[in-house]
């Protein structure tokens, strides 16, 4: 009977496992029959890793003097039924789109899934602050609205984008160093789409051509004038949400094992 242990450098301990395989993980495939480890290092994995868990291996093995397991490293040469066990855990990756499977260290993966949150998450915050205007006061078909709390307002929205924009920036640096081009293209267009987003929100007063009645403390705005901006703020944050937010559920899907 042929075990299967992955070894968690974050936790610097070996999980069982019995179905998956990925191509940066480090296992010891545990023959009770010829009492053998074998330790197989994945090609996408480091020589450094593998030493660490090799080194592991054997430290465990030195608590049980009673137990006599060989250690063997695989390389070049691998026994078939090793091979085999090997081949049947990695052909669900094999049958995944490569683009999934991309990601190659725990540390870039746990990156990008916290950032993938606030990159999904702040926009969000941003273009609900915006749709507050639609609860100011109303009359004659114009917004009313004080300056100081009109300054407040857009500003929050504006500081709001301008960190999401450097939460991409994070992310392309991820997408760079796993080679994920999803990561990347999806990252460079949120980064686009919220520098101008930031540029154009930046304008302040001069977003609005506010209506007769205006003074210096206070803003009648049009409500026409008051959807309009928020449909353009709507399609701009939809434009780089939507593909983000396909992109996390994939690859929450792939690696949610591997994060928590």
């Amino acid at each position: 009977m042929l075990r299967t242990f992955i070894f968690d450098e974050p936790k610097s301990n070996w999980i069982e496992e019995d179905h998956l395989l990925l191509l940066h993980d480090i296992c010891a495939i545990l023959d009770e029959e010829k009492s053998k480890i074998y330790i197989w290092n994945g090609p996408k994995s480091s020589k450094e890793r593998f030493k660490k868990g090799y080194n592991q291996v054997k430290e465990l093995l030195s608590n049980y003097p009673d137990e006599e397991f060989q250690i063997v490293q695989l390389e070049k040469e691998v026994p078939s039924k090793i091979q085999n066990h090997i081949d049947s855990m990695l052909e669900s990756v094999k049958n995944k789109d490569e683009n999934l499977l991309k990601f190659s260290r725990v540390a870039t993966l746990r990156v990008y899934f916290i950032f993938s949150i606030c990159v999904i998450i702040i926009p969000i915050i941003s273009f609900l602050n915006l749709s507050s205007s639609l609860l100011w006061s109303f009359s004659d078909g114009n917004y009313q609205i004080s300056s100081k709390f009109f300054e407040i307002w857009i500003k929050l929205s504006t500081n709001l984008i301008f960190s999401t924009l450097f939460l991409f920036i994070i992310n392309i640096i991820v997408g760079i160093v796993e080679r994920e081009n999803q990561v990347i293209l999806f990252s460079v267009t949120g980064l686009i789409l919220c520098s101008g987003l930031t540029l154009y929100l930046n304008q302040g007063i001069f977003l609005f051509l506010f209506q007769g009645g205006s003074t210096l403390t206070n803003y009648f705005i049009s409500q026409k004038d008051i959807i309009i901006f928020l449909l353009l703020s709507l399609i701009t944050i939809l434009i780089f949400e939507i593909p983000n937010i396909y992109k996390f559920i994939s690859f929450l899907k792939t690696y949610k094992k591997f994060i928590f």
